[in-house]
């Protein structure tokens, strides 16, 4: 297939595909700066595995509530639950997210035993991270999502960088920082859980690391790595689709291996610089 030919292809016949992928990206991009500053990059991990639990959950015949609706509640619940556990000292931080995600795949696992097998072919589908056949029904949320959590993390930009970058100086300025790590979870958690229904886990694990690990590798200032996160989680999707399309490879393995590639220039790129 020639250039034009896969440009035109994915303008035409797979736009919410490419949107939708590039939007999630640097949204996961913009968040997983703080995931990585804070030290907390299992509990991205986790989350997913909530996410796709709750979706597993949601194709029970008891359960009346849709899809998205399901694993939203789910992970917002275990992301508040846990913003809870975490900030003390009772438990250990590992401990508890090590439980969470072994819980979370073995209920899975036995969901996927009592459920049709019509249904579980579709959650195996949403696994496997296929981003191509994305639907209005999940895009626009999606969006809405997006716009709200970047507004509402613009706004109040100052806390949530106090609160991930430099906790003693938020504290000794009377931020209450208990308040805004709920904040942080639970928009978090609304991000991961809609992210996941529509891109599948591993695209959104990857893009919740790969990208601000990369960005903090190219520069130290703050809002540098913020806007270097978001850009790459914006053009590794692009490019990988377009790889996907030429080479005939998995949509969402190829997005995340062009930003590893780009995470190891980086870090080639530190190294010289830092010799």
């Amino acid at each position: 297939m020639a250039l034009h030919d896969i440009l035109m292809t994915l303008l035409q016949d797979f736009p919410l595909a490419l949107f939708g992928s590039m939007l999630v990206g640097a949204l996961c991009g913009f968040l997983g700066v703080y995931v990585v500053a804070k030290r907390i990059v299992f509990f991205g991990a986790v989350l997913t595995q909530i996410s796709v639990l709750g979706l597993a959950v949601s194709f029970l015949p008891f359960v009346a509530m849709s899809h998205t609706l399901t694993s939203l509640s789910l992970t917002l619940a275990f992301a508040l639950v846990v913003a809870r556990l975490l900030a003390g000292k009772t438990f250990p931080q590992d401990a508890v997210l090590g439980i969470a995600f072994v819980t979370a795949i073995a209920l899975r696992m036995l969901i996927l035993q009592v459920t049709p097998t019509v249904e579980v072919a579709e959650i195996e589908h949403l696994l496997r991270g296929d981003i191509l056949f994305v639907s209005p029904e999940l895009f626009f949320p999606m969006l809405a999502t997006s716009v709200l959590v970047m507004a509402f993390h613009l706004l109040f930009f100052k806390e949530f960088q106090y609160i991930s970058f430099d906790a003693e100086t938020a504290r000794t300025q009377g931020f209450k920082a208990s308040v805004w790590e709920m904040f942080f979870f639970g928009t978090t958690g609304a991000v991961i859980a809609l992210a996941t229904h529509m891109v599948g886990d591993i695209f959104v694990f990857g893009f919740l690391v790969v990208p601000p690990f990369a960005a903090m590798l190219m520069t130290r200032h703050v809002r540098r790595i913020f806007l270097l996160a978001m850009l790459i989680g914006v053009s590794a999707p692009a490019v990988g689709l377009f790889l996907a399309f030429l080479l005939d490879l998995p949509s969402s393995p190829a997005s995340i291996a062009v930003a590893s590639l780009v995470l190891i220039a980086a870090w080639l790129t530190h190294l010289i610089r830092h010799r």
